[in-house]
């Protein structure tokens, strides 16, 4: 499996709380756990062993911090207008503009692009989505949920997601209508995204992702296993002192898999 592959595929499940920030409206920290379970699969004739993993997921006004357990943790700044991406393994980072890839980037930022974000940028660049809710309910943990069927059409990467979503939880939901990730708010026709999303009500509990790329199968279950609202710890949504920048590679900062 191609780097460029897996890059697209980090970005495809990075935590969906980063969009919360989007918003600009939760005014306390929020505090989200979630697993991840990415089963095994078989692509151009390489096998890659099932993986599990954990995100913790903090949450305020205007920045959110995910962090998982190899080490690298993303942090969205809406303030500064940049999406950091921190391996604490390397003590390195990079950097990149939140309206990287969209309309609103500045003239000849596509030529200042690295060849990976270029890629994605073609990879990801036409996104068509579909939200079908349903009557289903179920409750899962402590939460009581709806079943809501998405399909995500990106050239390569086609996917179809089951998401159990709970409004027992009371945030703000409307920051969740750009339910895919903070990265998918650089892309054009993000905006498409957000609008349809809007059919999803609450917070996804459970999510399940059937993704097809180069004649293989990934399915990729995400459960949210806790929520509170609690004082996030001092300088999580910052990038730690010493760390060295460095360009945004074939990795895009996300560690290596």
């Amino acid at each position: 499996m191609g780097k460029t592959m897996k890059t697209a595929m980090r970005f495809a499940i990075v935590p969906l709380a980063l969009v919360l920030v989007m918003s600009g409206q939760i005014m306390a920290d929020s505090y989200f756990r979630q697993a991840t379970h990415v089963g095994a699969f078989e692509m151009m004739g390489q096998k890659s062993p099932e993986k599990n993993d954990t995100a913790t997921v903090w949450v305020t006004d205007g920045k959110s911090c995910s962090q998982t357990g190899d080490g690298q943790t993303v942090i969205f700044d809406a303030d500064k207008g940049k999406i950091f991406m921190v391996d604490h393994n390397k003590k390195e980072y990079s950097e990149v503009p939140i309206n990287l890839f969209g309309e609103a980037a500045e003239e000849g930022a596509e030529a200042e692009m690295s060849e990976a974000q270029q890629m994605m940028k073609a990879m990801m660049g036409s996104i068509e989505v579909n939200v079908s809710p349903t009557d289903q309910t179920e409750k899962i943990g402590d939460w009581d949920t709806k079943l809501y069927n998405v399909e995500l059409g990106i050239a390569m990467m086609p996917s179809k997601q089951q998401i159990w979503a709970t409004e027992d939880i009371k945030i703000d939901y409307s920051a969740f209508d750009a339910v895919s990730n903070g990265m998918m708010a650089m892309l054009p026709g993000f905006e498409k995204i957000v609008e349809e999303m809007k059919q999803v009500k609450g917070m996804p509990v459970k999510t399940i992702i059937t993704t097809t790329a180069m004649g293989g199968e990934i399915v990729t279950t995400t459960n949210l296993i806790e929520y509170a609202e609690k004082d996030a710890p001092a300088g999580i949504y910052e990038v730690p002192e010493g760390y060295k920048k460095t360009e945004v590679g074939m990795n895009m900062g996300m560690g290596k898999h």
